[in-house]
């Protein structure tokens, strides 16, 4: 049996300017960053200084939990003052998103409408309304819509 040697992860060294603008942007301070690491405020002067290098770990970890950096699937997308900010640098404000969730849950229940109709053999969706019973009688028919009359009606 051949034992198997597993490459190491590259090292990624951490640039003292950007252990310092992360603290910055994120609004903390010295000691704020080093409690959230549960190291010594010493260790991070050293950091910022350059004096000593930042483990990788750390500084993932400190962007992270300050909201720069979000983990899994959200490779590339970026929390930064109170904005979500895409990976195309579009910014997305929870204003913006609200109406996102109204607009999926109408899709699904248009969606579990149209299945139920076309399984019942009734008629397929018209994508517009009129207010009443306007639509009464009017039938879809190979993608086209005839009215109660059995007329194509062109425009429709």
């Amino acid at each position: 049996m051949r034992k198997r040697r597993y490459k190491r992860k590259p090292y990624k060294p951490v640039n003292y300017d950007t252990i310092r603008e992360t603290r910055l942007l994120a609004g903390l301070t010295r000691q704020q960053v080093a409690d959230m690491l549960r190291v010594s405020l010493r260790s991070v002067q050293y950091w910022e200084r350059g004096l000593v290098h930042m483990p990788y770990a750390a500084f993932r970890l400190l962007r992270i939990m300050t909201g720069y950096e979000l983990p899994g699937d959200w490779k590339g997308w970026m929390l930064l003052r109170n904005k979500l900010i895409s990976p195309e640098g579009k910014t997305f404000t929870p204003g913006d998103l609200y109406p996102l969730n109204w607009m999926i849950d109408k899709a699904r229940m248009w969606d579990k409408e149209y299945r139920r109709r076309v399984s019942s053999g009734s008629t397929a969706l018209v994508p517009f309304a009129l207010p009443g019973n306007a639509w009464r009688g009017w039938t879809c028919h190979d993608g086209r819509l005839l009215s109660p009359d059995g007329m194509n009606r062109p425009g429709f």
